[in-house]
């Protein structure tokens, strides 16, 4: 096999275990995702030490995330020709020396080109991740395997506001970037002795043709397609409920930053209990039966959050909490099996890079559709134009935020809808081949 030459490529050198493999992959994915979402908490620091004003700040946060849907795509295409081992400790790399310059950074124009560097870096190692791990584990135990990358994944993307906020609060905005330096250097040297070797220059180079012929016909794939939308309005989902959560635990409920801190620990303790295990169950039983049932878990979760009320106690807010959770952490590994299981194994970067566009798209949309539903809600109902906590009104927040949940489970519910339209689709493809 492709992989086991590659392996066997590396003179004088045992092959390398494949969990091994996994584990350098999966410190980089977890970095790369955490510090998409870590900064925000650190914005208003930030904001002072720089003497900028608030929109110009928070191109720190937008520039990260900019930079990663445009390249992106162009790395994933590159890791297929080229070597996506060679891609993916690029990214590391970057992604480490664009830290340390956003440590070292002392105006707004050098932290936002710093910035830039570290969106460069982990779109090339995003884009790579998930095709090295596809291509090194057996489809046994694929699902497994990309269950833990993905858990790390939203592990990342949960835990930045609380890892920030203790950063912040004990050290300067800085240490959250530097804290990154050791830890790149470290899965960097990982990467050195555990990654396989990538394919020779030439054979790479030379599929360049093949690989432009699979991508148009991934694209055509309407399985490919529906598995991705499904993903989109997955992390749609988790960027909108993430955004509203600390708001309603503080401004409604009545809440401290620290203890809304530790109620929102619910999410990725969820997520990391269950997408393990819902890989290894999609590795017996296929991925399309546990996608539908996290999907189903996921839409009723939301549902039942927005119904929570503003008196609602802090168990009842955990567990309601952690029932959503679970649904995303049931869905997210086997989806993205479906997804990398589509494509070939000379387009394995191309997928992997675009499961991280959407990833990002969902979470950039998420954001941004969340709010527009919150305080457009709340505008309607207030008879005028309301975009923040009115103090005094609890009940005009809570009427936006139910109403947001409410839409959010429809949504997660249509993504039910198109799993299922998929098992269709791919029935007929398999009837239309044999």
């Amino acid at each position: 096999m492709r992989t086991v030459a590659r392996m066997e490529g590396r003179s004088n050198k045992t092959a390398p275990s494949k969990w091994a493999v996994l584990f350098t992959i999966v410190i980089m994915s977890f970095m790369s995702t955490l510090d998409g979402s870590v900064v925000n908490v650190a914005l208003p620091a930030m904001q002072r030490e720089l003497a900028v004003t608030a929109a110009d700040i928070q191109w720190v946060s937008s520039v990260y995330l900019l930079v990663c849907c445009a390249t992106v795509l162009v790395f994933g295409q590159l890791g297929d020709r080229l070597g996506k081992v060679k891609f993916f400790q690029l990214g590391v790399a970057l992604f480490t020396v664009g830290s340390l310059l956003c440590g070292m950074a002392t105006s707004l124009p050098a932290l936002i080109a710093a910035r830039a560097l570290q969106g460069t870096g982990a779109a090339s190692a995003m884009a790579n991740n998930m095709g090295i791990v596809t291509e090194v584990f057996p489809a046994s135990e694929r699902g497994r395997a990309l269950g833990i990358v993905s858990t790390f994944v939203s592990l990342g993307l949960m835990c930045g506001p609380v890892l920030g906020g203790i950063l912040v609060a004990a050290f300067p905005w800085e240490s959250i970037f530097l804290i990154n330096v050791p830890v790149g250097v470290a899965a960097l040297l990982a990467g050195m002795k555990f990654l396989p070797a990538d394919a020779p220059a030439s054979a790479a180079a030379s599929s360049g043709t093949s690989n432009l012929r699979g991508i148009v016909n991934l694209l055509r794939n309407p399985a490919f397609v529906l598995n991705l939308v499904t993903m989109f309005i997955c992390f749609f989902a988790v960027g909108s409920t993430e955004l509203i959560l600390p708001f309603y635990l503080q401004d409604a409920c009545g809440y401290t930053p620290d203890v809304a801190g530790v109620l929102l620990t619910s999410i990725p303790l969820a997520m990391a209990v269950v997408g393990p295990v819902a890989g290894a169950v999609s590795d017996r039983v296929g991925s399309t039966g546990p996608c539908l049932v996290g999907l189903v878990i996921y839409a009723v979760g939301i549902a039942f959050v927005g119904m929570l009320s503003a008196d609602a106690t802090a168990v009842r807010i955990y567990i309601t909490v952690v029932v959503m959770s679970l649904g995303t952490g049931m869905f997210q590994a086997p989806n993205n099996s479906l997804v990398m299981g589509s494509a070939g194994q000379e387009n394995l970067g191309f997928a992997g890079s675009m499961v991280a566009l959407v990833r990002y798209l969902g979470m950039a949309v998420g954001t941004t559709g969340g709010t527009a539903l919150l305080y457009g809600r709340m505008s309607e109902l207030a008879g005028r134009s309301v975009t923040s906590f009115v103090p005094g009104e609890v009940e005009l927040f809570m009427g936006g935020f139910s109403f947001t949940f409410f839409v959010i489970a429809a949504l997660v519910a249509v993504g039910a809808v198109l799993t299922i339209a998929g098992v269709a689709v791919r029935r007929a493809q398999r009837g239309h081949l044999s």
